[in-house]
């Protein structure tokens, strides 16, 4: 999508111009500034257009870009339930035991250096 002239409006900065796109950033002058904005994730939160709404375009757009990380997410979560099940250890995760019995091996641990 060709957003060069799009009039935006922002939540904080009020209404300004695309005056560059480049790749998936988003280039918008306002009256006191210029701020660069990531495509699509910036219309969810902080921009719209300037009349208040956001196109089926932008909407198509965010929900692809959602779905697209939903799947990384799901990934690395399947990715990571198949290393535990194999025993194999994920940094941060050294000291749980699948019983949940965390603090039982803590105290066990400390009682063995005294």
């Amino acid at each position: 999508m060709v957003f060069d002239n799009l009039k935006v409006r922002h939540k904080t900065f009020g209404v300004g111009t695309v005056i560059l796109t480049k790749g998936q950033y988003l280039t918008v002058k306002f009256d006191t500034t210029e701020k660069v904005f990531v495509y699509p994730d910036a219309f969810e939160r902080f921009l719209t257009l300037e009349d208040g709404s956001v196109s089926d375009e932008i909407l198509s757009d965010l929900n692809s870009s959602k779905l697209a990380k939903q799947r990384i997410i799901d990934k690395k979560h399947a990715e990571n339930v198949h290393s535990m099940l194999k025993g194999i250890v994920i940094p941060g995760k050294e000291n749980v035991n699948p019983e949940g019995d965390e603090e039982e091996s803590r105290s066990t641990e400390h009682e063995e250096t005294l």
